[in-house]
């Protein structure tokens, strides 16, 4: 015999299975979400070892460049300086006081400018000058730098100094400085070159600006070219790369990183030129 299933047992077996389909969404649900982490996690792991190899890269680039800097200043500016001291002394006439007082007063001149070459290129030694001196600081030294090459004019403006700039960031923002530098002395052809940097609203924005014979940025994209590297580092610390170029109408490029808690200390009104 059949026993026919009551009203009442209907609704027990249709909410058991509301139950049972519950609980199954809702483990699932916990499953999805164990996912997502796991995977944010493992992404996140990535990220902080592709940043951490980048940050090594960029170092040891760093690290080369202040090397042959340091080989042409120490065989162009000061070899030519000690050279000039020791000709200075060899040459002294002690027999004729006045043009004596004179020489000597040349020879303590050229010491003095020895001793100040030194320690700006002192500022130059480790690949963790921009920790110590500060991004704004590291950028106005190879301004400096670059100005001594008299093949164009170079100048700079903005912030002195800028407060609780992350170390990494700071020196991959470097080197992309550097980099963008480097590419403009080799391929622009330009005459003058200017460097901004400013920090307004918890945003730092690096300018760099040339009259050279300029290029078509989407045909270097892809090739393994410079614009491709600063790319990908720009991507690297989540800031804002634009390129702006055309063919004998100079280049612009800006680069606009967000920053939490960082304020500049003072600004450059008359620029460094």
């Amino acid at each position: 015999m059949f026993k026919y299933i009551t009203e009442a047992e209907w609704y027990l077996i249709g909410a058991s299975l509301l139950f049972v389909l519950f609980f199954f969404f809702f483990i699932y649900f916990l499953y999805r979400i164990k996912e997502k982490q796991n995977n944010f996690i493992i992404n996140e792991k990535e990220l902080k070892s592709h940043f951490s190899e980048t940050l090594l890269q960029t170092q040891l680039e760093i690290k080369e460049e202040t090397l042959n800097h340091i080989g042409q200043e120490l065989h162009d500016n000061l070899g030519q300086i000690a050279s000039l001291i020791k000709i200075h002394l060899n040459t002294l006439q002690l027999s004729d006081p006045k043009k004596a007082s004179e020489k000597i007063e040349d020879t303590k001149e050229l010491v003095r400018q020895l001793i100040f070459d030194i320690k700006s290129l002192s500022l130059s030694l480790g690949t963790n000058k921009i920790q110590q001196i500060c991004l704004a600081k590291a950028i106005r030294i190879e301004v400096q730098r670059l100005k001594k090459l008299e093949q164009f004019t170079i100048s700079y403006s903005g912030v002195e100094d800028i407060i609780g700039l992350d170390a990494g960031k700071a020196t991959i923002l470097y080197r992309m400085f550097q980099e963008s530098c480097n590419n403009i002395i080799k391929h622009s052809q330009a005459k003058h070159i200017h460097v901004l940097l400013t920090v307004s609203n918890n945003l730092l924005t690096l300018v760099i600006n040339d009259d050279g014979i300029g290029f078509e940025p989407d045909l270097l994209e892809g090739n393994g070219s410079g614009v491709d590297n600063l790319k990908n580092r720009a991507q690297l610390i989540k800031s804002n790369l634009t390129i702006s170029s055309k063919p004998n109408k100079g280049t612009t490029i800006s680069i606009i990183l967000p920053l939490n808690h960082v304020s500049p200390t003072s600004e450059n009104q008359t620029g460094l030129s």
